[in-house]
């Protein structure tokens, strides 16, 4: 059920605004939700070009850097880019379209992105995570963040407020640039739960127009628990080295074109874990969307699992591998109102930690934008290199994905 906050979260926005700590109050802009239907696309069909733009920012992340450990959260990147897709016109329109694997800014696509944003927030829980009886949890959040005398197009803060639940704040980046970036700071850590601390490492230069925000926290704790941790082999790129190697849990299995993915549910049922096997000699980077999507679909069967404990925490500057991938650094993007900009950084930082209890997990990302200048049977056990991705069930949004070559925790 679409949660109220979706329909007030821009008239909450002072009040939000109100409660952060780090530099001088925004000011707001006022957004309003609009009364929509869904049409020919669905919650599931933005997920599944989050999955497809996902696999994407994956084969360019690990390109750079072949058989390292990589940990990306494809529903913030997109979640965040797609902030600024309705800001956009002309070829720079078609071009993020086309990166993102979404259709034109439509009524249609506000309709599907309302209702998967909908999905996602009805995970949250305001409450102790770590409160026995706390339910498997996932909190998103989206920001846009403005200089001060930006005016963004009316048209553009509606379809924010409707699709993304976003607000939309005004910062003075030209007079106070440390005080600005706190602020966006302070809210990525409370909208991650204190994971992800600072976004931003370095203030943000005076000429920043504008920064749009995705934040991701993920807590859940599996259905069946791993029950035993032991050293076992890991075949790494650079050679077998020992590993904790949990074991005694379940989960279930399907195979598609030689690669074998077990879904590890956890305790809820909202959210689940699937580490995909590649088949033997395979890197987990070469994973594609036709072959996650087969997969899916495939029969499955119960089968033990044994899988490393991890523990990864990465920083990504993106914006390199979206330009490969066609993203416009400059382009025409009226609807934010800020004049002749361009991108000037993608940062996304990203935490994962998984145990014998269960999984917690964090990611944020930001688009920062300036003026321009230009029954168990079987036993699978992941002991090589191995994708390892965590969704929800109800859409299966890619939250977190992450090619692990050299399990550490």
């Amino acid at each position: 059920m679409e949660r109220a906050r979706l329909t007030v979260a821009v008239a909450a926005t002072a009040a939000l605004a109100a409660c952060s700590s780090a530099g001088a109050a925004p000011q707001v802009h006022q957004g309003g939700v609009a009364e929509v239907r869904t049409g020919a696309l669905t919650a599931r069909d933005v997920a599944a070009a989050q999955t497809a733009f996902g696999v994407d920012l994956l084969h360019e992340v690990c390109a750079g850097q072949s058989g390292q450990d990589v940990l990306l959260s494809p529903t913030s990147a997109a979640e965040a880019l797609g902030l600024l897709y309705p800001a956009t016109a002309g070829e720079t329109a078609d071009a993020f379209g086309s990166v993102l694997h979404l259709p034109s800014w439509s009524t249609d696509l506000v309709a599907a992105t309302r209702a998967h944003t909908a999905a996602l927030d009805g995970l949250r829980h305001d409450g102790d995570l770590d409160d026995e009886d706390a339910p498997d949890a996932l909190q998103l959040s989206n920001h846009l963040w403005t200089a001060l005398g930006v005016q963004p197009e009316q048209a553009y803060l509606d379809d924010l407020a409707t699709a993304f639940a976003a607000d939309v704040r005004a910062l003075d980046f030209a007079g106070d640039r440390d005080g600005a970036t706190d602020r966006i700071n302070s809210t990525v850590a409370e909208d991650t739960r204190g994971v992800i601390e600072e976004l931003f490492d370095e203030p943000l230069p005076s000429a920043t127009r504008a920064v749009l925000t995705n934040a991701v926290h993920l807590k859940a704790r599996w259905a069946v628990p791993f029950t035993s941790t032991r050293p076992a082999p890991f075949a790494t790129p650079d050679g077998e080295r020992q590993v904790d190697m949990m074991g005694g849990a379940t989960g279930r299995a399907r195979t598609a074109e030689g690669w074998e993915a077990v879904e590890l549910p956890y305790r809820d049922g909202t959210l689940a874990a699937v580490a995909v096997l590649p088949p033997e000699g395979i890197d987990p980077c070469a994973v594609d969307a036709a072959t996650l999507a087969a997969l899916d679909a495939a029969e499955a069967s119960d089968v033990d699992v044994q899988l490393p404990r991890l523990h990864v925490e990465q920083t990504h500057q993106l914006l390199e591998p979206l330009s490969e991938l066609g993203l416009p650094v400059a382009g025409a993007f009226p609807g934010l109102g800020a004049g002749d900009v361009e991108i000037a950084q993608v940062v996304q930082k990203t935490y994962l930690d998984v145990d014998e209890q269960g999984t917690e997990a964090a990611a944020a990302t930001g688009v920062a934008m300036a003026a321009s200048a230009r029954l168990p049977q079987r036993l699978v056990s992941f002991d090589r290199p191995f994708p390892f991705v965590l969704t929800d069930t109800a859409t299966r949004s890619p939250l977190f994905v992450t090619a692990v070559y050299s399990p550490s925790a």
